[in-house]
């Protein structure tokens, strides 16, 4: 089930078209201090924004995998991505998976210590975290 509700709609900024909702997925990590290359979406169809509680979700027509080149990592979008932002971290992150090894594992957080760190983190739900530069994730 979706957790984008009638209600969270009717209290968000929902914009379509892709171009549009990639530059506004851009601008909104780089509001929250966080590498702007983290969302890289393709075909999006839907982008919606609720700014009282940082709740961000996208929509795109299929499932994109993006590698990373200057770190070598796969990472999976779903069709539908969400979570949650506050100043330099990305929360209760649903729709995103990276591949360890040979197996795809979700990410449930992203975060930087502060603005001027050049250092990513990225948690699972075990609580097991790896540490990136943040340069690797810039557009």
């Amino acid at each position: 089930m979706s957790p984008i509700t009638p209600e969270i709609r009717a209290c968000a900024e929902i914009l379509t078209g892709n171009d549009v909702c990639k530059e506004k997925a851009k601008a909104l990590l780089r509001e929250y201090c966080l590498p702007d290359g983290l969302l890289p979406v393709e075909d999006v169809e839907e982008l919606g924004y609720v700014k009282e509680t940082g709740f961000l979700w996208v929509k795109q027509k299929k499932d994109i995998v993006h590698k990373f080149e200057k770190v070598g990592k796969q990472v999976s979008y779903a069709t539908e991505i969400t979570s949650y932002f506050e100043k330099c971290k990305i929360k209760k992150l649903a729709g995103v998976k990276s591949k360890e090894l040979m197996i795809w594992i979700s990410l449930t957080e992203i975060f930087v210590e502060d603005p001027t760190s050049d250092k990513v983190t990225m948690k699972t739900p075990t609580g097991i975290s790896k540490t990136f530069p943040k340069a690797a994730f810039e557009a």
